[in-house]
């Protein structure tokens, strides 16, 4: 089987530069949000107290504001602050080091005092010269996910960034005002360097999977201190495994589960040290009935059961998060719910919905600009297994790889949409969408952020259409997601289906399942990769 390179790290191979676009993007970030003053002097022209120190330029405009009255809330009469009134415009024309001096271009009492703050997010546009695409791609992602730039063709702002001939190892990125270079940073670069984190990629050995894979997880089930192992389901149960010697050793299974196993996960939920696995189940009458279990004294015990809810895991901003879904004829649908664990009533819930979820038919999700806050940008497959990334209320729909997992596709030959009962009907343990060729069509994706921001995915492609099984290939790679979908790096892999990928939750591991899928499941290959080494 060809090499697969799967873990990656942006290495600056040069002499010189040191700076990377993270540290360029950190700077700007820092100087827009250092974009406040006070007036020091108001008379015929006004001092500031912004110079060089602060980076200001001649042309740069700021507003001037004081404090109005106080805002009293009605019924707890608790303040909510002052309100802020406006005073006027200003314009530099003159920068020393700790102050500049001021025209008036609109004045409705500026006073001594008063504060200055410029408009934000900064309003920039970006041009390049001679940088590959993915760097392009990795230079966007780095200044637009901080929210403190906002991306504007005709902004008087601009970020230049590019080499000056070809090959060059260093790029210079600079920020402009008018023409004028407010400042600069040689970055360090050399196109994208794919690298393992092993020593030798042609050494990472797979693991023979004995029994029939449809997914996995790998975890702390013994805790961190006892290492990771992989749990891997059958239908009906989840067997364990530790990795030793190049051999999957079974250390305990999972047979309590009468139902139809979707999909497993591991997460440590309670915070007592040990990763749940979180195993979604759906019953023979096509209902979701799933079950959390822990490792304790040499065998898994529930904690929970019957849930109504499918359970899935995502990485993003180095940590992982799970989320449920509900579940309808064949494809999770409705809202999205967040999953916690109350310590008081040794209980986990799932009341929490994610204010957008877009409606059915989401299949892998992610929070991508900050997992604190549930408004930021989010990531989900759609039912046609495209990949979408929504900020705010637009959507993007990124068609440029055709999304699935697992290595079974089933042929549906009736009327679309009918609710026919898929997961009582075929071996597979993906969710299921409809397409235009009477293709019942498993898409379950994960959602991977790897240290560079770039996102980890996978898509398998049939040999023919209504076959099933018997892939013609897979693909798995790194993609960074601005106006369109831009690999940082992907592997193409030939008669072979990826079957699933997880990753530890302190990002320490990342695992994947390859099937040889022209027997169907029988033979099947886990591959773990230690990103510390």
């Amino acid at each position: 089987m060809k090499k697969l390179i799967l873990f990656l790290i942006l290495i600056p191979n040069i002499i010189y530069a040191k700076e990377t676009f993270d540290s360029f993007a950190a700077r700007l970030d820092s100087w827009t949000q250092g974009l406040n003053g006070y007036v020091v002097s108001s008379g015929k022209d006004v001092t500031i107290d912004l110079g060089k120190n602060a980076n200001v330029i001649k042309g740069m405009e700021f507003t001037a504001t004081k404090e109005g009255q106080e805002l009293l809330h009605p019924v707890t009469g608790k303040s909510l602050g002052r309100k802020k009134i406006e005073t006027g415009k200003i314009v530099i024309n003159s920068v020393e080091a700790k102050y500049s001096v001021c025209s008036i271009k609109e004045n409705k009492g500026i006073g001594k005092g008063n504060q200055i703050s410029h408009i934000y997010p900064v309003p920039v546009s970006i041009k390049t010269n001679l940088l590959e695409e993915s760097e392009t791609a990795q230079l966007r992602y780095a200044l637009f996910k901080q929210g403190t730039l906002v991306e504007s063709e005709k902004s008087d702002y601009s970020i230049v960034c590019g080499r000056e001939k070809e090959g060059d190892n260093t790029a210079k990125c600079s920020l402009t005002f008018k023409g004028s270079e407010i400042f600069s940073d040689d970055i360090a670069v050399k196109g994208v360097k794919i690298i393992t984190t092993v020593k030798n990629v042609d050494n990472i050995k797979p693991y023979k999977i004995e029994t029939s894979a449809y997914g996995m997880a790998i975890g702390y089930f013994l805790g961190k201190d006892n290492g990771y192992l992989v749990a891997v389901n059958e239908r009906t149960s989840v067997i364990v495994y530790e990795l030793k010697d190049g051999l999957l050793i079974e250390k305990a299974s999972v047979h309590s589960i009468g139902e139809n196993i979707v999909n497993i996960e591991a997460l440590d939920l309670n915070n007592n040290g040990k990763d749940e696995l979180f195993v979604s189940a759906v019953t023979k009458k096509n209902q979701p009935a799933s079950y959390i279990f822990e490792y304790d004294n040499g065998e898994f015990k529930i904690l929970q059961k019957e849930i109504p809810y499918f359970f899935r895991t995502y990485y993003v901003a180095g940590r992982k998060n799970i989320i449920c879904q509900s579940y309808t004829e064949g494809a999770m649908t409705g809202m999205i719910y967040g999953v916690e664990y109350k310590e008081d009533e040794k209980k986990y819930l799932f009341t929490t919905p994610y204010s957008r979820s877009y409606g059915a038919a989401i299949y892998g999700f992610g929070l991508i600009k900050g997992s604190e806050n549930r408004d930021d940008e989010i990531m989900f497959f759609n039912r046609h297994g495209e990949l979408s990334l929504s900020d705010g209320e637009n959507i993007k729909i990124y068609k440029e790889l055709d999304c699935g997992n697992t290595p079974n596709y089933l042929e549906y030959s009736e009327k679309l949409n009918t609710g026919v009962n898929v997961a009582a009907t075929g071996d597979s343990s993906g969710f299921f969408v409809y397409d235009e060729q009477s293709i019942i069509v498993p898409v379950y994706q994960r959602i991977i952020q790897m240290p560079d921001g770039s996102i980890m995915l996978y898509s398998n492609k049939l040999a023919k259409m209504n076959v099933i099984g018997k892939y013609k290939a897979a693909k798995i790679g790194s993609y960074f997601f601005t106006d369109k979908m831009v690999p940082v790096w992907e592997k193409s892999l030939s008669g072979t289906a990826v079957a699933e990928i997880d990753v530890t939750s302190d990002g320490s591991h990342l695992a994947y399942i390859l099937s040889n899928n022209k027997n169907g499941l029988s033979k099947s290959f886990l591959y773990v990769i230690d990103s510390k080494l």
